[in-house]
């Protein structure tokens, strides 16, 4: 690719944001291609400005009649805006129009408030103090009225929250107090109020108090009242559409008065809008590998977070084959997990030490001295030896090229992919190609999101691609990730893991005995200690317990790779604690972070 190639995409840029601040909403669908009037779009960028100040905030600096336009991936008409309703709930959409209670920021590693203006926690009470400028965008004041009918409906719909509280207090319009059920490690109660958003306003949502959780769930929000950046304009196959919302309490730090969703038909329309220079401004996720990345023009910055989550395997319990723990141990034993990252990309994945149910940069600090002693299945190896033990003890015998069990039946079935998740192909290629060259039989079956989902959800399967760890900030905490792999609520406990979860088990011990373990039982043990210290003797038991059972197998790890353009917009520097704040594109506005440069 030539110089000029790039010197032209950056052109482009320029003018098609020019283009979109002249067009407006009226204009977005001719400029997507979707509409007839195509002339829209064709007024001379180089007289638009969009440089030129459209308006002022209160404290009078200049609101730029600009536009931000991210890429994503899905259907706008299919979502909406219910967060309760997560089947088509997308967060992109969500977290432009609602305001966070608080977020955790991985650059400092420390919690930063957002519509929460204070929040203590003593003994078993939690105080939550909203900010006095908290309101919605048709100009009423949020109070703890609205708190009260999100607090109802969160337990309704059986929220994790709810898992820690016996009661609430509204203690006045701003002040609210949690009680706790019992000793709870603080830090669990943080990453709890990270998933909370303004986003419950008690006029529109309290007619569902009376009703079913189903019914409630069912709802989809189509014309939400905004409390965070961004206010709700419109919706159509191309794009969400919002504008800048006065009433937000932060709204000072907002220069500019357009955002933009865009939907992509996959990952690699997104990598080509990125490398033209002159389809987006930024893509909140999205993987891309070194050869694409080299191909960006020097506008378009990568922002880089832990992601806490990766790919892995879950293991269907009640399968004939991958009910036992020694075929699970050999499926481990053979994956080379040191391959897959280096096939799906090495700068911004990484491997798990041992797949032991804690992110793996993680480990280190929660196992201490103990670490050495889980056996890590060969992360740059294909063990084949040990694996083949481990099924010949269990009876199993090569027969041709397959194994099989005493009755002949061979060890595989269909293995299930995301489609569209790029990264997630090569992974799933890689290790299918790698467990049928040991001599398992497994066919690839890729489908679309939700029903690679429904498949697990309804125990039709027997091993398949799934992350490992839930994700967000709460997955650097142990309990999150050891839960979440013994009772896996996405999928209703389709892997079949919560029965045994609830059992004693024996299992062979870190001393060369046995250790006896019923593991929910030791994974919430861990919640409910106050210290860091006070809880890893109970994080060690139950990681020893899972590198054991594997009720999942955690594969990779990764960075989340987070793109932004740095030609007409603010970036935060490496050292802003807000840089590694999930999300850039709607964390970086509430903070003055990311702003049109004029």
């Amino acid at each position: 690719m030539s110089a000029d190639d790039g010197s032209d995409r950056y052109d482009h840029t320029v003018s098609r944001r020019k283009i979109l601040s002249v067009a407006g909403a009226s204009g977005l669908a001719a400029l997507a291609g979707c509409s007839s009037g195509g002339d829209s779009g064709s007024s001379d960028p180089t007289d638009s400005g969009n440089s030129d100040g459209s308006g002022t905030t209160e404290s009078g600096d200049t609101v730029y009649d600009a536009t931000y336009t991210n890429a994503y991936t899905g259907n706008p008409n299919d979502l909406h805006f219910n967060t309760s309703a997560i089947q088509n709930y997308r967060w992109p959409a969500g977290r432009s129009v609602f305001a966070p209670f608080l977020k955790y920021s991985f650059t400092s590693n420390e919690f930063v408030l957002g519509a929460l203006s204070d929040l203590t926690i003593d003994d078993q009470e939690v105080t939550l103090t909203f900010r006095e400028d908290l309101k919605w965008d048709n100009g009423d004041d949020w109070t703890t009225e609205d708190l009260d009918v999100q607090l109802q409906l969160a337990k309704k719909t059986g929220s994790s929250l709810w898992g820690y509280l016996d009661s609430y207090e509204i203690v006045d319009d701003r002040t609210a107090r949690l009680v706790l059920s019992g000793p709870t490690n603080p830090r669990i109660i943080k990453f709890e109020l990270t998933n909370f958003l303004v986003d419950t306003k008690a006029e529109t949502h309290e007619q569902w108090l009376d009703k079913d959780a189903s019914e409630f769930l069912r709802w989809a929000w189509e014309d939400p009242v905004a409390s965070g950046p961004w206010s709700f304009v419109s919706k159509g196959r191309q794009a969400f559409e919002f504008e800048r919302n006065p009433e937000f309490y932060n709204a000072d730090n907002i220069n500019f008065e357009k955002f933009l969703i865009e939907s992509y038909g996959g990952n690699t329309a997104q990598q080509q809008a990125l490398i033209s220079g002159s389809e987006v401004d930024g893509a909140p996720s999205l993987f891309c590998p070194p050869e694409i990345v080299d191909q960006f023009p020097d506008n378009v910055e990568q922002v880089n977070i832990p992601a806490k989550w990766g790919y892995g395997i879950v293991f269907n319990h009640d399968d004939q084959h991958f009910s036992k723990r020694p075929v699970r141990q050999a499926v481990a034993h053979v994956i080379n997990r040191e391959q897959i990252v280096q096939n799906a990309g090495p700068r911004s994945k990484f491997v798990t030490d041992t797949p032991c149910g804690i992110a793996p940069r993680d480990q280190e600090y929660w196992l201490d001295d103990m670490k050495s002693d889980f056996e890590t299945y060969g992360a740059g190896d294909s063990q084949t030896e040990e694996a083949t033990q481990l099924l010949q003890d269990a009876g199993y015998s090569k027969q041709g090229s397959n194994w099989k069990d005493e009755n002949g039946n061979t060890i595989g079935g269909d293995y299930f992919s995301p489609a569209g998740w790029t990264d997630w192909t090569t992974m799933t290629q890689t290790v299918v190609s790698q467990l049928n060259q040991f001599g398992f039989d497994f066919s690839i079956s890729t489908k679309p999101t939700n029903d690679w989902f429904n498949q697990y959800s309804n125990s039709n399967f027997s091993m398949g691609s799934l992350y490992w760890l839930p994700g967000g900030s709460r997955s650097s905490f142990p309990y999150f990730p050891l839960y979440y792999q013994l009772w896996e609520s996405e999928i209703g406990g389709g892997h079949n893991y919560r029965d045994p979860a609830q059992t004693e088990q024996t299992i062979p011990g870190p001393d060369g005995g046995e250790m006896t373990i019923t593991p929910l039982d030791e994974v919430e043990q861990i919640a409910r200690q106050s210290t860091d210290e006070d809880a890893r003797e109970y994080v060690q038991r139950a990681a020893w317990h899972n590198h054991i059972e594997l009720p999942f197998l955690g594969l990779v790890s990764k960075y989340e790779q987070s793109w932004t353009t740095s030609d007409d917009w603010t970036v935060a520097g490496d050292d802003n604690p807000n840089r590694k704040v999930k999300w850039p594109q709607f964390w970086w506005p509430h903070e003055g972070d990311l702003q049109y440069k004029g």
